[in-house]
Formats: C-alpha cells, sequence, structure tokens
C-alpha cells in the first residue's frame, strides 16, 4: 500500500513537471510568433491608414519612407528633342568659308592646285590671283567674286560653277570646260579663252 501511494505521487510528479515544461514551451513558441507577426502587422496597419502623417510619433522615419509614392523628376518621355544644328567646323584652307562682311579675303594667291579635285568647296571672296589650277576639278564650285586675274585654269573643269562677279583678267582659260557656269557679271578682259567651252 505504501509502495503503491508513492509510486502515484511519483506519476503526478511526473506528470506536473511534463506539463508544466510543455505550458512554458507553448508560451514560448507563441510569444516568439507574436514577436515575428508584430512588425508585418503593424506595417499593414500603417498601410491602410491614409491619415498618418511624418509629425506622428508611432510611425517611424523608415515606415513613412516606404509608404511614399517615388516622385518624377526626370523629362518626361514625350518631350520632344530638339535637334542641335550640326556644325561642321573646317579649319582647312581647303574648305575656306564665305567671309562675313568686314572679314578680309582669303589669300590664296599664288597656289599650286594643278589637277586638284576641288569640288564641293566654297571659295567666294578669296585671293586666288595667279594660282595654278590648270586641269583642276572645280565642277559646282562657288567662286563668286573670287580674285582669279592672271591664273592659270587652262583645261580646267568649271562646269556649273558660280564665278558671277569672278575677277578674270588675263586668266588662262584655254580647252577650259564653262558648261553651265554662271559668268554674270565677270570680268574677262584679256583672258585667253581659247578652246574653252563657253556657258
Amino acid at each position: 500500500m505504501h509502495k503503491q501511494n508513492k509510486k502515484q505521487k511519483l506519476i503526478i510528479t511526473l506528470a506536473t513537471i511534463l506539463t508544466g515544461t510543455t505550458l512554458v514551451a507553448g508560451v514560448g513558441i507563441y510569444l516568439l510568433l507574436k514577436s515575428v507577426e508584430q512588425p508585418t502587422t503593424q506595417l499593414e496597419a500603417i498601410a491602410s491608414d491614409q491619415t498618418l502623417t511624418k509629425n506622428s510619433d508611432k510611425i517611424p522615419d523608415t515606415v513613412i519612407n516606404i509608404q511614399k509614392a517615388p516622385v518624377e523628376t526626370s523629362v518626361p518621355k514625350d518631350k520632344p528633342q530638339i535637334d542641335k544644328p550640326q556644325i561642321d567646323i573646317e579649319t582647312s584652307v581647303n574648305r575656306a568659308t564665305p567671309p562675313k562682311q568686314n572679314q578680309p579675303r582669303k589669300n590664296l594667291g599664288g597656289v599650286n592646285w594643278e589637277g586638284k579635285d576641288l569640288r564641293g568647296m566654297n571659295l567666294s571672296n578669296a585671293d586666288m590671283g595667279g594660282a595654278n589650277l590648270a586641269r583642276a576639278n572645280l565642277s559646282g564650285v562657288n567662286l563668286s567674286g573670287v580674285n582669279l586675274s592672271g591664273a592659270n585654269l587652262k583645261k580646267a573643269n568649271l562646269r556649273n560653277a558660280n564665278l558671277s562677279g569672278a575677277d578674270l583678267r588675263g586668266t588662262n582659260l584655254g580647252n577650259a570646260n564653262l558648261k553651265g557656269a554662271n559668268i554674270n557679271a565677270a570680268r574677262l578682259d584679256g583672258a585667253n579663252l581659247t578652246g574653252a567651252i563657253m556657258p
């Protein structure tokens, strides 16, 4: 009888210990899960509340920053792009640009461009007196107002060139091709036009 009571007490004690341990473990697990769940619940509550402001003591700055929508500050994509003009800067004398008013004439007097391809050049108002341009290709070149006095243009291709107002006095244009060239107001006194194809 004494042994049986002792055995019952031992079983009750063990049951109490196991129950207590299970209870403590359960409470611990519950608290752990609650602490993990709490930030998510807090964020959801803040996200749903549209009236909260940054001045509220209950909301940390990091949470407020999450809720703010990013502000687009860049230029709208549909804004038309303005094309900048393409500026062709040419420093070579061979591609001289038309002089501005009060700008001195380009001095190309005496240059030797014999047989050179000078198409696409703008030599307007240049000083090319005494230049050697024999057999040079000046087709379509702007030579308006140019001083070519005494220049050698023998067998030069001046087809469709602009020679309006050019000074061609004493110029050798023997066998030169002037077909389609503009020679309005050009000075041809003493020029050699033997065999030249005139406009």
